[in-house]
């Protein structure tokens, strides 16, 4: 029970960190000014910070729904916060342009917990019960989120030498057909 209540205070802290970005926001957007440094910068880790809420939000649904898989589910919040405190890191460092070796990091941080976010999402919804149609298409989005997430960094790391865009842009496709058909699917299995 221990860690019942370890994860509702690490909610609470989501919700609280969230109010405060929409408070922030709200303030900057009623200054009616245009946008200087810091309210640029303000408003770019309250992004940060809501994107990266939504792919913790998945990693804890996963734990509590999926006992016997919350590894991924807390991997799925640890690489939400590292990739918080690198892009929070970035923007607010005074020479956003020189840090290449940090941006880089940011990508590859914001593309794990993005992929372990959806993943969790897709996890999730596992049941032993379903069809081998839902758990065959469940596995192939899967498998097409994790093609498209090597995709992307190799396309970061080195870019315009090592990705084919053809077999990006079908990796995608494949992926978002998965996402969309997998809720469909499990309502025609019904």
């Amino acid at each position: 029970m221990a860690g019942d209540e370890s994860i509702k205070s690490l909610l609470r802290i989501c919700i609280a960190l969230l109010c405060g970005g929409a408070v922030v926001l709200i303030l900057v957007i009623l200054n009616g000014k245009p946008l200087d440094d810091t309210s640029g910068k303000v408003l770019a880790t309250a992004v940060a910070l809501a994107f990266l809420t939504l792919t913790s939000a998945s990693g804890n649904q996963l734990i509590e729904r999926q006992p016997g898989i919350s590894v991924v589910g807390y991997l799925t919040i640890g690489a939400s916060l590292l990739a918080l405190v690198i892009v929070a890191d970035l923007i607010w460092q005074d020479s956003f342009a020189s840090s290449s070796g940090l941006a880089h990091w940011a990508w590859y941080t914001l593309i794990a917990a993005f992929a372990l976010g959806n993943t969790s999402a897709l996890l999730t919804g596992y049941d032993d019960t379903d069809p081998d149609s839902v758990k065959l298409v469940r596995l192939g989005t899967a498998v097409a989120l994790w093609a498209l997430v090597v995709t992307v960094i190799a396309e970061i790391r080195t870019p315009g030498h090592d990705v084919d865009s053809q077999q990006m842009g079908i990796t995608a496709v494949i992926y978002g057909l998965g996402t969309l058909v997998l809720p469909l699917l499990r309502r025609v299995a019904d």
